[in-house]
């Protein structure tokens, strides 16, 4: 009975234990002398739910590595059914001490993990520049402000952080959370730039906070409540948003997965869409290619007529390796669209694409858009090359590339050419972007 502390305790507590415990091998770092944890583990073992020496005692005058201490917890967690309140909270505390050697022995500790949060979190940063060649469109918080006329159009720098949030609510609930803050500045300008949002520069928005529900009534439909994003259509040109949609929506199906809301758009969209339904569903023909069908409606009161009304159609096809064909086409039939149910289309070719996970990956795509005035909700998806209102009564090309820097950091580069009017051909402004992409 006069072995060393540690050698004692080994060999009482080497039976049972697998050997792959000690394939788990970790630094054997001492718990200091005068650790609180002997003084614990003192009490336990004089109520026995400890094993000491035999008489009752653990001797806590010489240290044992952490690797040791936590297998005397783990042994004693085998009988915290004979412990009483004081002592399971003692063992509760030892636990949270030792959680990572508890691990490493292959103990889960039920309790501390039912108590930690399980939210997580990542974010994104984004830095974009972006030129038109010269006034557009005229208005207040569009293209080309009358205050702030310029020959050559705009010149801007553009900020983003969001900062994503997710937890596990319950098995069935979900939650989903964005905090969002952007912020531009057009060069040669001392003002905050003159392309719409100049309200929300530099403050930090709640762009998404919403709760899931998955299998609602057993019926296979998730559910989703609050404040989220919503994307209608197969390129985002239709509508597409980061965040900032309120309202509730439904996702089912497996062949054919439909999602089918009520939202209300006005926070997220740069045109007049505010309170819509929509519906928009997905097939997949074969592995290489897949269809979209999508439909969005603005309910409006009787004062006022429907502005947008579209139904939506596209297509992807991979049909050849590296090479995938896009296609959408979209109709507003919308009494009080500005002319007569107007359409739009694009068509796609992209090559490869780059990957945030893989450095020196890259991608390039070449595009033909043409969207008449009022067809488009929300004047164009951020990913794509049209921004907020340029989308409409316009046509041309543009060309798209984009590179992988390093691991989660992207450059990517956008620019429009041969862009006209639909309804008389003129000269429309050309857009240059180039942004670089953070995700950690």
């Amino acid at each position: 009975m006069k072995k060393r502390l540690a050698a004692a305790i080994t060999t009482a507590l080497v039976v049972g234990v697998a050997s792959t415990t000690f394939a788990a091998a970790n630094p054997f770092v001492d718990v200091p002398a005068k650790h609180w944890a002997y003084d614990a583990v003192t009490k336990l073992a004089q109520a026995g739910i400890v094993d000491g020496y035999g008489d009752g005692t653990f001797r806590g005058d010489k240290t044992i590595t952490r690797y040791e201490m936590a297998q005397i917890v783990a042994k004693a967690m085998t009988k915290s059914d004979q412990a009483d309140a004081s002592q399971k909270a003692a063992l509760d505390k030892l636990a949270v001490e030792f959680s990572a050697e508890l691990n490493n022995l292959g103990v889960r500790v039920a309790k501390l993990e039912a108590s930690q949060s399980n939210i997580k979190f990542s974010a994104d940063a984004r830095v974009r520049w972006t030129q038109t060649d010269r006034a557009a469109v005229v208005g207040t918080g569009t293209v080309a402000n009358p205050q702030y006329p310029a020959e050559k159009g705009d010149n801007q720098f553009k900020y983003r952080f969001i900062l994503n949030m997710s937890a596990n609510v319950n098995e069935n609930t979900s939650f989903s959370g964005k905090l969002m803050t952007n912020g531009h500045q057009t060069l040669g300008d001392n003002d905050s730039g003159n392309v719409g949002y100049a309200d929300q520069d530099g403050n930090v928005r709640v762009a998404e906070m919403a709760l899931t529900t998955k299998n609602v009534l057993d019926t296979g439909t998730a559910v989703t409540v609050g404040r989220f994003s919503q994307k209608v259509g197969t390129t985002g040109y239709l509508l597409a948003t980061t965040g900032m949609v309120d309202g509730i929506k439904a996702a089912f199906g497996n062949k054919v997965k439909v999602q089918t809301g009520f939202a209300n758009f006005k926070n997220a969209t740069t045109n007049s869409i505010e309170d819509a339904a929509f519906v928009t569903a997905d097939y997949n023909l074969s592995k290489a290619t897949a269809i979209n069908g999508s439909y969005i409606q603005e309910k409006t009161g009787a004062a006022k007529a429907s502005d947008y009304r579209v139904y939506d159609a596209g297509f992807t096809t991979k049909f050849a390796p590296g090479w995938m064909l896009t296609g959408e086409y979209m109709k507003n039939t919308a009494d009080g669209a500005p002319i007569v149910d107007p359409d739009g289309y694009v068509a796609k070719i992209n090559y490869k694409g780059a990957n945030f996970a893989v450095k020196d990956t890259w991608g390039a795509a070449v595009e033909y858009f043409r969207f008449e005035n009022g067809v488009l909700t929300a004047g164009g998806d951020y990913a794509t090359a049209q921004i907020a209102n340029q989308g409409n009564n316009k046509k041309g090309y543009a060309v798209t590339a984009n590179y992988t820097l390093g691991k989660n950091m992207m450059i990517t580069g956008v620019q429009t050419f041969n862009s006209k009017t639909v309804t008389d051909g003129k000269d429309r402004s050309e857009y240059s972007r180039v942004q670089l992409d953070y995700k950690f």
